[in-house]
């Protein structure tokens, strides 16, 4: 068992023990406003009236690991880097690279964020085995377990993974983990345009070929990619491969890749501490993007481009998890001028089964609170919400998705 220390920091609030939590649930006299490092707090529709801000930051310890098991359980306010290094020193991980240095254990749960290796190793929901959480009424429950097979009937942990706090503040999650791969790799191709770059990744999306990460970049999101390595082409867009397994398994994906070449601007091959920085620059730019509005958008992934033309039209950056069919628009514009263009983008994504909403926007913006921040429609976690805090007494006003 380890102790994972974070840095005293002026975030209101911050319990030092778990009962100190519970207590302050118990005996609020108002709503509170939950968070861990405050990494995030930008994503998604701020929290309603005078609410006291609490800190999970304190409740950082590795409470268990069983190597052997590849289980860990960790309290929410861990931040995930730290926890890396010591699985790191077992030859483990946690496979899941959401953005933010800082980022907790608890927040990255409770926002439901993932990286672009989400289509290698899954979401950090796949990981997630139990929880344990303080509901609205002070009461601790949990569900799940320690280990993989013990779990019987609905994984109801996995109901907080994204519902940014509004149903139980998470006190401690338990994650099954992985042997960190041998080699790791990032083949970037360059594309005069996002579309050419689009269709590229779809192709080795549709080979036999299994990569970790399938990313397209344009221009205006590239940010700190281009000065990684000397031969990242300067074009308008790159398509981002990302390689990990046995030498085997990297040797044959490198050899099959090389039949793309021809039909690229250029490509680069970066191996390991050159494709860390690949991932680490994906991870580090939503932390330089905090100025823009961040749009989500959805679709099948052969039916994103049509899609994705409109938003191209509308000027923003662009950066698509090509696998998953989830894209990320860059805009600044105010607030009246987003609302308008995510929903015509909303009410194109719907013939395809998808949906826009808004992921991100500035504090400060003007008319931030009317962004249009879910679909419309029905949504299971607003039902959940009122009946397992009527009160409104955690997180009122933000998202239960």
């Amino acid at each position: 068992m380890s102790h994972l220390p974070l840095p005293s920091r002026p975030l209101g609030s911050a319990p030092a023990s778990e009962d100190d939590v519970v207590a302050m649930v118990r005996d609020a006299a108002g709503p509170l406003h939950t968070i861990g490092n405050g990494t995030k707090r930008h994503l998604g529709p701020a929290v309603t009236g005078h609410a006291t801000v609490v800190s999970l930051r304190h409740l950082s310890r590795v409470t268990a690991y069983e190597p052997g098991d590849m289980v860990v359980s960790v309290q929410a306010g861990a931040r995930l880097h730290e926890l890396q290094r010591m699985l790191a020193q077992r030859g483990q991980w946690l496979p899941v690279d959401p953005p933010y240095l800082d980022a907790t254990v608890g927040g990255i749960l409770a926002t439901g964020s993932n990286g672009p290796r989400r289509l290698g190793y899954g979401s950090v929901k796949d990981h997630l085995i139990g929880m344990r959480v303080v509901n609205a009424q002070g009461i601790v429950t949990k569900s799940g377990g320690r280990v993989v097979k013990n779990v019987t009937g609905y994984d109801l942990h996995k109901l907080h993974v994204g519902a940014f706090g509004s149903l139980g503040v998470i006190l401690e999650a338990h994650f099954k983990v992985q042997p960190r791969p041998e080699l790791s790799g990032a083949v970037i191709f360059g594309a005069p345009d996002h579309e050419t770059a689009h269709r590229l990744l779809l192709e080795i999306w549709g080979s036999p070929l299994r990569p970790v990460a399938l990313e397209l970049v344009s221009a205006p999101a590239a940010g700190g990619l281009r000065g990684l390595a000397a031969g990242i082409p300067p074009t308008d867009a790159l398509a981002i491969v990302g390689i990990e397994g046995s030498r085997l398994v990297f040797d044959r994906h490198l050899r099959e890749l090389e039949s793309w070449r021809a039909r690229a601007s250029g490509m680069t091959v970066l191996r390991g501490p050159g494709a860390e920085g690949v991932w680490t620059a994906l991870r580090d730019a939503p932390d330089k993007r905090r100025d823009e509005v961040t749009v989500r958008l959805g679709a099948r992934p052969h039916e994103l481009p049509a899609l994705l033309r409109q938003v191209h039209a509308a000027g923003a950056g662009l950066q698509v998890s090509v696998g998953n069919g989830v894209a990320r628009a860059l805009l600044r514009r105010p607030a009246p001028e987003v609302g308008t263009l995510v929903a015509s983008w909303h009410r194109a994504a719907t013939a395809s089964g998808g949906y826009a909403v808004v992921e991100s926007a500035p504090p400060e913006l003007e008319g931030r609170a009317g962004l249009p921040w879910t679909a419309p429609g029905p949504a299971l976690g607003a039902t959940l919400r009122q009946a397992w805090d009527p009160k409104q007494v955690l997180n009122p006003g933000r998202i239960a998705l």
